[in-house]
């Protein structure tokens, strides 16, 4: 199957977004007490935009200089500067669903050569929505979805190293 041309804007436009998240919870980082938790999160963009970008490569799709990305990512906390920490947790909870739809729907559009990165990308989501919906609850082992998230990712990696030696 040949990506049409609406999967690479696509692929392209949530690759930038991922860099700009990863800048995104950095800039929140400054806000909440919770820094090592929303560097944690920031670690989990930077993986899920990794996850993708040998098909920008494949695809030889240019993304804008990051540097406009980060500061697009910086400018979005600007939004949470009046949350408190459980509000903030809400806030994942109602909006990040429907980002996890847009990339279920990617996936839909996707060649099957691309499902495992795009999978990456899909899973940094469940862990981000599974790990606040865990803190809402006052889960004190809420940060496990997003170290499996990164662990997982190592795997799936490895994996797809494997394959291509094969």
């Amino acid at each position: 199957m040949n990506p049409t041309k609406r999967y690479l804007q696509t692929l392209l436009t949530y690759y930038e977004e991922e860099v700009s998240g990863e800048a995104y919870f950095v800039g929140l980082a400054e806000h909440f007490a919770e820094h090592e938790t929303l560097m944690l999160l920031a670690k989990v963009e930077r993986h899920a935009a990794q996850s993708v970008l040998p098909l920008l490569e494949k695809y030889a799709l240019s993304p804008r200089n990051k540097s406009i990305l980060k500061a697009e990512g910086e400018e979005a906390t600007l939004q949470h500067q009046n949350m408190d920490w459980l509000q903030f947790m809400a806030y994942i909870v109602q909006r990040y669903p429907g980002y996890l739809d847009e990339f279920l729907t990617l996936q839909a559009m996707a060649p099957r050569e691309d499902l495992l990165a795009l999978k990456i990308l899909t899973d940094h989501e469940v862990a981000a929505i599974d790990f606040a919906r865990r803190e809402i609850a006052g889960d004190p082992d809420s940060l496990d979805s997003l170290n499996q998230y990164l662990h997982s990712v190592k795997d799936l990696k490895h994996t797809a190293m494997s394959l291509n030696e094969t």
